[in-house]
């Protein structure tokens, strides 16, 4: 067979070192892969690499075509998963064509001629209706569109992939059918991952740090090594990112200064959520017990920018923690992340239980780095979510010659990007966006447009870890949000509501503060009362708080009563509380709220004693009336007495359940006592 050997712009001998030099420059352990990417482009011929994510394959495959001389306009890359299709493959329809025959925008998939070498991310993860027919166009390298025949021109298909081939290759002849086009097969991971390889890597990216980078690169390399265990390996993109936020630390001080601390950093990096030992213990382990101090300097970091944002670098980590400390309680490590997030600047993934205030933490960070509302690009995403929604929308006024997109009402063309419920979106919009965070730039038709964006913050009430584990094409784009938090409160106690009611409220007088106690006394029992894992969240507590201070103002009354705290029932989350919250209420009052009980039951003593005036009425009617309508009246009467006598011994069994030992509520107790007795002696007199 007749190779081609002037498809690339450099001779066939300069191939492997030209390829080794561009790997060596940036990436360690790779001259088996530059060898065999060599070896693919020499031939030329099909390869696939495979391992572990975060090892940079992409990025060594592109550094390699890069290194030997094709630019980006001669590279294809697309993401499959199991969201692709077959139409996505082949570049589209062909709007002009539809009115004769189904055809494909063959220009804008892999089969342009102006590619040269075509990167497949995640191939086999893509089902059966995309993988066959590609594999028949792999075999003849013709694609037949409608009656047309369309060449590949592609050289070399280099696939990547984050699974092991051999374990799911058996069963699945789509799959097999494929592989088999790729003649070359690599693994790539590092043979070991100790201190000496993560310090090997730290070098490649600082290779001219100060005496203090370097020791910085020593301890955290270190502390990479002892966090490894079996269940758990950093990969060199974590340890990278890693060495980011931690050198970010001495800059957010605003002194250049390395301590402990900031090596407690590295938890918000993207994938130390799934590390279960004591995070915070096994790094200061690794630590030496000395203090640490090491001033970094400008070789120290790598990007030395000044000001990416809006608002100066120096004042970012005061605007937001004075924003959000405002406001909100148990924000520290929130603040933290969003400060490097804007500090670096790169994306952020903010998950938890609904209610915390995520979006809401986050609206009003940006606000005070001085973004306006239409400024800020905030999109929801969900089941419903396509890829139509995401880029924009069609361009209408050319549908009759291409499909391209209205990207002007994206998020491309905004600095900051809010996405809402992110992981509960399909793989088909999952997948292109994942594309356009990693390259920065998204192909409109055969039209490049820039992605301005310069942090996106994530926000998803859904666990990620979770969803990884199901979803290839989730656990591809949570890679491209290098920083990650939980948001949750640390406890859920009688105290952390009485903080919450304090923020929301900073002026209350202490008859509201005191309401306030009571009230988070309340909620806090309910937590305990409940199935492990539910809390009441700061918006249900907010909500039922307001609800229950409406409730009095509605009512007329001058004290909240037991009625005003069962309002929320009605708050969204408290549904299945219904059944029994109000005997827990009362029950919870007993211990941290007699005054709401003792103002409970003087308005029931009000509201009975108007019953007993209604009932005496009744009697006087009944005596106007003749026979057995008098009988008839007479009885409802009685009913009525039967149940007001029953409901005043209940005052009393109450009053009884009430122990005090505050000098005014034993005195309020009395009063009500008084009461509650006098009542009971004019039912009696009028029995």
């Amino acid at each position: 067979m007749a190779v081609d050997s002037k498809w690339l712009p450099i001779s066939r001998a300069e191939i492997l070192p030209k390829v080794l030099d561009g790997l060596q420059q940036r990436f360690i352990y790779s001259d088996e892969i530059g060898d065999v990417l060599s070896a693919a482009l020499y031939e030329p011929c099909n390869l696939l690499l495979w391992g572990p994510g975060g090892h940079g394959k992409s990025d060594m495959v592109l550094a390699a075509l890069r290194a030997i001389g094709l630019t980006d306009d001669e590279i294809f890359i697309q993401s499959f998963g199991e969201g692709m299709s077959e139409d996505r493959l082949w570049g589209g329809p062909d709007m002009a064509s539809l009115d004769t025959c189904v055809r494909y925008d063959t220009s804008r998939s892999f089969l342009a001629p102006q590619y040269k070498v075509v990167i497949f991310e995640e191939l086999f993860d893509a089902p059966a209706q995309a993988l066959l027919p590609l594999k028949d166009v792999l075999t003849r390298r013709v694609f037949m569109n409608g009656p047309d025949r369309v060449p590949m021109h592609a050289k070399v298909v280099i696939a990547c992939t984050n699974k092991d081939p051999r374990d799911f290759v058996e069963g699945n002849d789509a799959v097999q059918a494929l592989m088999e086009r790729f003649l070359l097969q690599k693994e790539v991971r590092w043979p070991q991952y100790e201190e000496k390889n993560y310090r090997e890597l730290f070098a490649k990216v600082h290779p001219n740090a100060s005496a203090a980078g370097y020791e910085l690169q020593r301890l955290l390399s270190r502390v990479i090594a002892g966090l490894n265990e079996e269940a758990f390996t950093m990969s060199p993109r974590m340890a990278l990112q890693s060495l980011e936020v931690v050198a970010n630390c001495a800059r957010i001080r605003g002194d250049n200064l390395i301590t402990a601390d900031a090596f407690q950093s590295i938890r918000f990096v993207q994938g130390m959520q799934s590390y279960t030992a004591d995070l915070t213990r096994k790094i200061e382990k690794q630590l030496p017990s000395g203090a640490i101090k090491l001033k970094l300097e400008a070789s120290d970091l790598r990007d030395a920018s000044e000001d990416p944002l809006r608002t100066p670098r120096a004042e970012i980590p005061t605007v937001i923690s004075k924003s959000l400390k405002s406001r909100y309680i148990h924000c520290d490590e929130i603040i933290q992340v969003l400060t490097h997030a804007f500090y670096q600047p790169c994306n952020v993934l903010l998950w938890g239980p609904g209610g915390h205030g995520k979006s809401d933490m986050v609206m009003t960070a940006l606000r005070k780095l001085g973004y306006g509302e239409e400024e800020i690009f905030l999109q929801s995403f969900g089941e419903g979510m396509s890829e139509d929604r995401l880029w924009g929308g069609p361009d209408i006024s050319k549908l009759d010659e291409c499909l391209e997109y209205d990207t002007d009402r994206s998020f491309l063309p905004y600095e900051m990007v809010v996405l809402e419920e992110i992981l509960d979106a399909s793989s088909q919009a999952l997948l292109p966006l994942k594309d356009v965070l990693t390259r920065r730039t998204f192909m409109n038709g055969s039209r490049p447009v820039p992605m301005k964006s310069k942090v996106i913050i994530a926000c998803t009430n859904k666990d990620p870890r979770e969803f990884a584990k199901d979803s290839d094409a989730i656990k591809a784009l949570l890679e491209r949000f290098p920083l990650q938090l939980e948001v949750r409160w640390p406890s859920y106690v009688q105290s952390d509501y009485e903080a919450l009611f304090a923020k929301s409220q900073p002026d209350a007088s202490s008859d509201k503060r005191k309401l306030q106690r009571i009230y988070a006394h309340v909620i806090a029992s309910l937590n305990d009362e409940r199935e492990a894992g539910f809390k009441v969240s700061p918006r249900i507590a907010l909500g039922g708080l307001r609800l229950a201070v409406n409730s009095v103002g509605r009512h007329g009354r001058k004290r909240m009563i037991v009625e005003d705290i069962l309002t929320i029932r009605n708050v969204q989350g408290m549904e299945s509380y219904k059944r029994d919250v109000e005997s827990l209420i009362r029950s919870a009052l007993l211990e941290g709220g007699i005054e709401v009980l003792l103002s409970d039951i003087d308005e029931r003593a009000i509201k009975l004693r108007g019953e007993m005036d209604a009932i005496n009425a009744k009697f006087d009617a009944a005596r106007t009336f003749e026979g057995e309508a008098r009988s008839e009246m007479n009885d409802l009467a009685i009913e009525a007495m039967i149940e007001l006598i029953s409901s005043v011994d209940r005052l009393r069994m109450e009053l009884v359940q009430i122990v005090v030992t505050d000098p005014k509520l034993i005195q309020w107790k009395k009063l009500s006592e008084k009461n509650v007795e006098e009542l009971a002696d004019e039912i009696e007199a009028g029995t």
